[in-house]
């Protein structure tokens, strides 16, 4: 019996494929046979609930504000130069003949510029930056301070030509990352601006010791070669007021300023005295 009934379902499966086998059979033509996949539904597993990743995000660099000191003022009716473009912000700053700051960076280092500092109120009156006479060629060599210092923190040494006109090279800003090989698109900063200086004591000097401070090619620390815009966005700021842009080179900044500062015998203001203090607490 077994094998009868293998023998009537093997006919009937033969009889099926026959049917479908021909095409003329009006039977198979009329009916249509639909055939539903059946899925599979693999077992549910528990939800695992995971944790984000933390996200990190980089500080926001300040953006310059207010007009700033510049060295070589724009007349109203000429057109604005092109300020060069900004790089990517390199992993360590380019290789400059400019001498490294002489305390290092070290934190004792800065507590002991801070504790050095003197503390007074400032002499808001009577700037004038013509007290200040600078870019003078004290060596007489035909180059001026302004042209000194583009010499000294070329990254890529320019030519030196006739009137000391300088072809060739290239300049790097610590205080935005720019680079150029246009120099006239950089200005020559004094790290602790000329009305600061007034402010903070210079008021009180003569005429020589303004010109040997506006011109110091002796302190590595009181002229910096610069974009044009970060300078003028810096203008006469004390470090309360401005940093500069790349947060890496604050803690340089400020050493430089303390340093400029006792060399000089300038004082701090109560506030410029705290900007100073919390910056040096993250270096």
């Amino acid at each position: 019996m077994r094998k009868w009934g293998y023998g009537l379902a093997g006919l009937l499966v033969l009889g099926l494929f026959a049917g479908v086998a021909n095409p003329d059979d009006p039977q198979i033509n009329e009916q249509t046979v639909q055939f539903e996949p059946q899925v599979t539904e693999a077992p549910t597993s528990p939800t695992l609930t995971e944790e984000p990743e933390p996200q990190t995000s980089a500080p926001a660099e300040p953006e310059p504000e207010n007009q700033g000191d510049a060295q070589q003022p724009i007349a109203s009716g000429e057109p604005k130069p092109a300020e060069p473009s900004a790089t990517a912000t390199p992993t360590s700053s380019p290789t400059s003949t400019r001498p490294a700051a002489g305390v290092g960076g070290e934190v004792s280092d800065l507590a002991s510029l801070l504790a050095q500092l003197v503390i007074e109120e400032e002499f808001p009156s009577g700037y004038d930056r013509d007290l200040f006479r600078h870019w003078i060629d004290a060596d007489r060599d035909g180059c001026d301070a302004r042209r000194e210092v583009l010499i000294l923190e070329a990254v890529i040494a320019p030519k030196v030509g006739d009137g000391c006109s300088l072809t060739g090279g290239s300049w790097y800003s610590a205080f935005d990352g720019v680079t150029t090989e246009d120099p006239s698109l950089f200005d020559i900063d004094h790290l602790v601006p000329l009305k600061e200086a007034w402010d903070s004591g210079a008021h009180a000097w003569d005429s020589d010791r303004r010109r040997a401070f506006a011109n110091d090619l002796d302190l590595p620390q009181a002229l910096i070669a610069v974009s044009r815009s970060s300078n003028r966005s810096k203008g006469a700021d004390d470090p309360s007021d401005w940093l500069p842009p790349l947060v890496s080179y604050h803690c340089q900044y400020i050493e430089d300023w303390m340093v400029v500062k006792n060399e000089w015998e300038l004082s701090v203001d109560a506030r410029e005295f705290s900007a100073l203090r919390t910056v040096a607490s993250n270096c």
